[in-house]
């Protein structure tokens, strides 16, 4: 039983003091808390000394539940760190900073930067290992004082006062802990460094899942590349290279097509120089942008004598190129004209605007322009 002593809701929430609360707490130690329920009201949130539920309840003492498969994950992630902080200690004496588990995946701060494939591997190698022996995972409690008999991984914090709980992996590691963990180390089953980033100047990050979690990550990666096999009719050992080749053609083409554009944006602007509209004495060429050839007009109409427009009617803007008349100030009699909505500006030889607008809306202005 759990005894509600306090009750305030906020929006759809309620925020729910308990006597002696039994569930952990959300990020204390850098792990996940409890999840469950509370009589028929879910547990969206743990903090010290109060829940967050779901449903409205009155002060009293009620029936509760602790997810106990989300414990035993939590358990899983923990122990799993203990285990890959002590490897990586072991093998190129790098230190953990900090931990943090998340609904996702989890993470461990090193203190180096400098941390390669062949060590990360290494780590990895050893913790799984460790698990793979099903070493006993002990529970010790003991007095600050006599802290000086063990060889800790981490040294204590000074504001530590009373007992302290101690997690000891058989002789591979101990460290001071109030965390879930499991009892054995076979009950991880698996450990997998899935991602490293480079943090805060001079840490790396190192991403990873354990038991349940890593064996779901394998499968859903493991189906996910029989798809791919299947689709580029490529077995899995050659799939990497099957792969690269697409993406060297498809560059390959990008540029092929990139030439063709340029060729037909060279044959469309001499189609547009020999039409233009002309606007009191000034020659005007306009292009609805359809395909890549637009891109390449403005390289090839004499700027000179002729201001090119070209819309791009799915992204609402306009672009102006010319060195005849300017397009900064054409752009701002635009602006002024249509108000505020109209976005944009440029430079005296090109400019772009956003906005609903018509070709035929800047012709308008043109005319006064």
């Amino acid at each position: 039983m759990v005894k509600i002593i306090g009750i305030k809701k906020e929006k759809d929430k309620y925020y729910v003091d308990i006597e002696n609360s039994p569930f952990y707490p959300d990020g204390k130690g850098g792990q996940l808390g409890d999840r469950g329920k509370i009589a028929e009201a879910n547990i969206l949130e743990v903090k010290e000394g109060y829940v967050v539920l779901d449903k409205e309840m009155k002060i009293g003492e009620y029936e509760y539940e602790i997810d106990e498969d989300r414990r035993f994950d939590i358990s899983q992630q923990h122990t799993a760190q203990h285990i890959l902080s002590a490897a990586f200690e072991d093998i190129a004496s790098l230190k953990t900073e900090s931990f943090r588990m998340d609904e996702e995946y989890s993470t461990i701060d090193l203190n180096s930067t400098n941390i390669s494939e062949e060590i990360l591997e290494k780590a990895e190698n050893l913790s799984n290992e460790i698990i793979s022996q099903c070493l006993n995972v002990e529970e010790i409690m003991v007095e600050k004082e006599d802290l000086e008999d063990f060889k800790l991984r981490k040294s204590l914090s000074e504001k530590v006062i009373g007992k302290v709980r101690l997690i000891k992996i058989s002789d591979f590691d101990i460290s001071a802990c109030g965390g879930f963990h499991v009892k054995n180390t076979g009950n991880i089953n698996l450990v997998k460094i899935i991602n490293t980033e480079k943090v805060k100047g001079d840490l790396t990050r190192v991403y990873f899942l354990a038991g349940k979690r890593a064996l779901k990550d394998y499968y859903q990666k493991h189906l996910m590349l029989q798809r791919i096999s299947l689709k580029l009719t490529s077995g899995l050992n050659d799939l990497e290279r099957k792969i690269e080749t697409m993406i060297q053609e498809n560059k390959e083409n990008k540029n092929h097509l990139k030439k063709l554009a340029e060729y037909a944006g060279e044959y469309v602007a001499k189609e547009l120089m020999n039409n233009p509209i002309i606007i009191r004495n000034k020659k005007i060429v306009y292009f609805k942008k359809e395909n890549e050839a637009a891109d390449f007009l403005n390289n090839f109409i004499d700027l000179d004598q002729f201001m090119l427009i070209v819309e791009d009617e799915e992204n609402h803007t306009f672009s102006f190129f010319s060195r005849s008349f300017s397009c900064k100030e054409l752009i701002e009699k635009i602006k002024n004209k249509y108000g505020n909505e109209i976005k944009g500006g440029g430079s005296e030889v090109r400019g772009n605007i956003k906005g609903e607008l018509k070709v035929e809306d800047i012709i308008k202005v043109l005319n006064d322009f």
